[in-house]
């Protein structure tokens, strides 16, 4: 038994590093081919080291269950009910069997755990995420506002549907319909009260985070080029550097970064600073904004 329970123990553990590096419920649809076959690749091994794992706790199964046959045939035997059993029992024989199984079961989990790990380095490319970040940013265009747009028609269609509910119910009450013999009307209850309340609250929250153009909340700064990205401060810093009154110290460092980018002939923003002005015109008027 406690060469069973060893094996017990191990099969436990090799279950849990396959689940622990093989179960990835974030695999991105947009990926790359390549990085998809990958993950076939280790879904496909690691259901095989899976059924394999499923098929050696069988034999321990199978193990009781000639345990009892052979009972049996002595109990039978010794009953006069049965002939007397024949051969050698070899119960070591199953414990070989699930020893040699187990070792089959880690060799399957060690190929599913290197096609894993292969699956890691192909999603740490920069070229694979540079691909993934391209398909994410075509669907990323314009979904903030067909969001909205789709937002506003539930709204429509949520405050329709009280109205209806509303007059409906009332409409029926006066009718004196639906109250039984004792004239009870249904109430909804603190909770169903408490569900309506935090649905009509919903939809002003949900209107301001997305029909506002915060370069954070809407997750828009993502989306931005490299150049705007990798700008000192970057663009998404700047706008929140926007947010403050138009004399700030904020918004004056902002004019003083777009004036040098102009200065050197280049727009990464014009927040500011006109996207048209000329280098010329940037570095003339460049030290009135030190």
């Amino acid at each position: 038994m406690l060469e069973r329970d060893e094996l017990d123990i191990e099969a436990s553990r090799l279950r849990d590093r396959l689940n622990t590096y093989t179960m990835r419920p974030s695999h991105l649809a947009e990926a790359p081919k390549r990085v998809h076959e990958a993950w076939t690749k280790v879904r496909e091994l690691a259901d095989a080291a899976s059924d394999s794992l499923d098929a050696w706790e069988m034999l321990d199964h199978q193990g009781k269950r000639m345990n009892s046959a052979r009972q049996a045939e002595h109990r039978a035997y010794l009953e006069g009910k049965g002939p007397k059993p024949r051969g050698t029992y070899k119960p070591m024989d199953v414990a070989a069997r699930r020893a040699d199984a187990l070792l089959e079961c880690a060799a399957r989990v060690e190929l599913a755990l290197g096609a894993s790990s292969f699956y890691n380095q192909l999603l740490a490319e920069r070229d694979v995420m540079e691909e993934t970040r391209t398909v994410l940013l075509s669907k990323f265009d314009g979904l903030q506002d067909r969001t909205l747009e789709a937002i506003n028609a539930a709204q429509r269609a949520f405050f329709n549907w009280l109205y209806v509910r509303d007059n409906l119910s009332q409409l029926t009450a006066d009718l004196g319909l639906g109250g039984g013999p004792t004239g009870s009307l249904p109430t909804m209850g603190n909770e169903l009260h408490r569900w309506f309340s935090e649905a009509q609250d919903a939809w002003p929250a949900l209107e301001r985070l997305l029909g506002s153009n915060h370069p954070v909340g809407s997750g828009r700064w993502a989306a931005m080029s490299h150049d705007e990205l990798k700008a000192k401060p970057p663009v998404w810093a700047r706008e929140l550097l926007m947010l403050n009154h138009p004399w700030s110290d904020e918004r004056k460092q902002v004019r003083r970064v777009e004036m040098k980018e102009r200065a050197e002939g280049r727009v990464v923003s014009a927040l500011e600073v006109p996207a048209d002005m000329s280098p010329a015109e940037a570095r003339e008027l460049l030290p009135s904004t030190r």
